[in-house]
């Protein structure tokens, strides 16, 4: 559908014309032309830049706030104070309108009156994200509390024409980057930088499916169970209220972990390494979303991990090579290090083990 494209990208320029501008007259204009190799504007504009960001994400919808709660976290990628500044589409993100909400309900849970449900339903969402939103209710039958997910309407609509409008865009973004760095581009930048936009989208485009994320908290759940990992947990799923576009969890009563005061916070902190360490070395399912809104400190001091629409399998020979390269810095094996690279493809394919080897790159 060429003219949907074409808008989407009308529409992306339109909304970024004035950011982009600014951004590069501070660079360009101010900092390259004449000559401030400190690029004082750009660093005094970076505030006011950062605030613009998070609203051009809230702007241009689901798949952009995704991409700046990716963002948030990555300060290796992103100037500090634009990171601080996305952290607000944790949990903040505007959400779409209840009455649509309630109409996915009635038609996800075949009811035309959801009180044959919930004895109770909140009016507004208490939480709202890129692909849902999150209303708090009650169980008529059970009266459980329990959170309602609801994702929105026409997303996976929305999240394919943006991808593929990313993947026509990204070509042209890697050549104006390396131009700006004096680099020349190769058929394999390019390649590589749109395979990195197709392998973020297979992992958002999961995110739709609530029953697979229902699994996945189901399994976790039952993982740390076997494995007397009693300090972390996940949401329990009321598995006969999962559908496609509807996922009913209990309540979990707690603060996000980066916002709470508690005495054992840090505690927690080690407990959360211990558990993202076992879904890597041992149960071989990761969870991909470890931004702070999705790690809660619940009122009986435990870790819940929540959102586990997006993970990864981590596969056994991926996990012997981690095993065996931690075990060789452990014990101080260093000669053995430049083969856990090869194996855990962290050097590229045509680069030799002796080429590794008598390159240093473990002394010092």
């Amino acid at each position: 559908r060429p003219f949907m494209v074409l808008k989407r990208i009308l529409r992306l320029a339109s909304l970024t014309a004035v950011f982009n501008t600014g951004l590069l007259f501070d660079w360009l204009i101010l900092g390259k032309l004449l000559r401030d190799e400190e690029y004082t504007a750009l660093r005094r504009n970076e505030p006011q830049r950062a605030k613009e960001a998070l609203v051009l994400c809230q702007q241009l919808g689901p798949t952009f706030i995704k991409l700046g709660q990716a963002l948030s976290i990555r300060t290796d990628l992103l100037p500090e104070i634009y990171a601080l500044e996305l952290r607000a589409l944790q949990d903040a993100v505007p959400p779409f309108d209840s009455t649509e909400a309630r109409e996915v309900l009635k038609r996800e849970l075949g009811v035309r009156d959801l009180n044959r449900l919930f004895e109770t339903l909140s009016e507004e969402p208490v939480a709202s994200a890129s692909i849902g939103q999150v209303y708090r209710g009650t169980l008529r039958d059970s009266q459980k509390d329990v959170a309602v997910k609801v994702q929105r309407p026409g997303i996976l609509g929305e999240i394919a024409l943006d991808l593929y409008v990313l993947r026509l865009l990204t070509p042209i973004q890697t050549k104006l980057q390396n131009a700006v760095n004096r680099q020349k581009t190769t058929q394999e930048d390019i390649d590589t930088a749109v395979s990195l936009v197709d392998e973020w989208g297979r992992g958002f485009v999961a995110e739709t499916d609530y029953r697979l994320e229902a699994r996945n908290t189901v399994q976790f759940e039952e993982a740390m169970r076997m494995r007397k990992l009693d300090a972390v947990c996940a949401p329990a799923v009321v598995e006969d209220l999962v559908r496609d576009k509807v996922l009913v969890t209990e309540w979990v009563e707690g603060t996000r972990l980066d916002r709470d005061a508690s005495d054992d916070v840090p505690r927690l902190c080690g407990v959360a390494i211990n558990a993202y360490l076992t879904m890597l070395l041992d149960t071989g399912v990761l969870h991909c979303d470890p931004h702070p809104g999705n790690l809660l400190r619940t009122t009986d001091g435990k870790l819940c991990i929540l959102d586990w629409g997006m993970t990864l399998a981590v596969p056994n020979d991926l996990q012997y090579a981690l095993l065996e390269f931690i075990a060789h810095i452990n014990t101080e094996d260093y000669d053995s290090i430049p083969q856990d690279f090869i194996n855990l493809g962290f050097s590229p394919a045509d680069v030799s083990l002796e080429r590794l080897q008598s390159s240093g790159i473990t002394e010092g």
